[in-house]
């Protein structure tokens, strides 16, 4: 582990091998960070929720390995002790100014842009990327492998493998740049094209759409993810 000047370390931390803490950063109380992390100036990870139902409870934040987090990210760990807590997950960028909620889930290969600020109990899931800007209310959900463009208000879930941008937010597409990087196939990219069209280029209400979904298409991978993310949903579908 390395420590810059002015760094603050508190008691009842853990950090993994050739982690970077860099100056004027500060870990504390109930963080755990993977190894091979890079904390940069003025990041504050593991305060207190900004939460007023807050008791004091000992609670957690834990960060995976390989991640990256920029200049004055703020972090809050966990409300309530026994629950998860604050969960970043390996291979993460959080870039500038990032504010991540109390009780949220960020997965593994995400990116976040500069300046993103993350309500409580957001959950975020695995290589998904969001533009520079983005406010996202609590308890929204962010599908994987999904791209969100920047400056753009979330209020809603954001489902699985596709764009959204716009004002209300709305899907623009899949995201096929990225799942082709990816190496997802071209069957599977058309598969989920003919799904997202049922859903959002149909006459079909979001029930039947699912109904059709259901019977008539494969269960691939990709399409039981979608399914089961719509199931999960609590705010509605962008």
């Amino acid at each position: 582990m390395q420590v810059g000047p002015f760094a603050v370390i508190e008691g009842g931390t853990k950090i993994g091998d050739h982690t970077v803490i860099m100056s004027h950063a500060s870990v504390l109380y109930g963080t755990t960070v993977g190894s091979h992390c890079r904390i940069f100036q003025g990041a504050v990870v593991g305060g207190i929720p900004q939460d007023l139902k807050y008791d004091g409870a000992d609670t957690r934040l834990v960060i995976g390995d390989n991640t990256t987090i920029r200049e004055f990210v703020t972090i809050g760990r966990g409300t309530k002790s026994g629950e998860p807590g604050t969960v970043i997950g390996s291979q993460t960028l959080l870039m500038a100014y990032v504010h991540v909620g109390h009780d949220s889930i960020i997965g593994d290969h995400v990116i976040v842009a500069n300046s993103v600020n993350l309500g409580g109990y957001v959950h975020i899931h695995d290589h998904a990327s969001i533009g520079a800007g983005t406010p996202v209310h609590q308890f929204c959900h962010i599908g994987t492998h999904t791209f969100i463009g920047g400056g753009y208000r979330l209020v809603q879930d954001v489902p699985p493998y596709i764009l959204a941008s716009g004002n209300p937010l709305h899907y623009t597409g899949i995201n096929s740049v990225g799942l082709r990087r990816l190496g997802f196939t071209a069957e599977t990219r058309r598969t989920l094209k003919r799904l997202y069209k049922l859903i959002y280029r149909s006459t079909y209400n979001l029930p039947q759409a699912v109904e059709i979904i259901k019977n008539d298409m494969e269960p691939t991978p990709e399409v039981k993810t979608v399914l089961a993310f719509i199931e999960d949903s609590t705010r509605g579908l962008i």
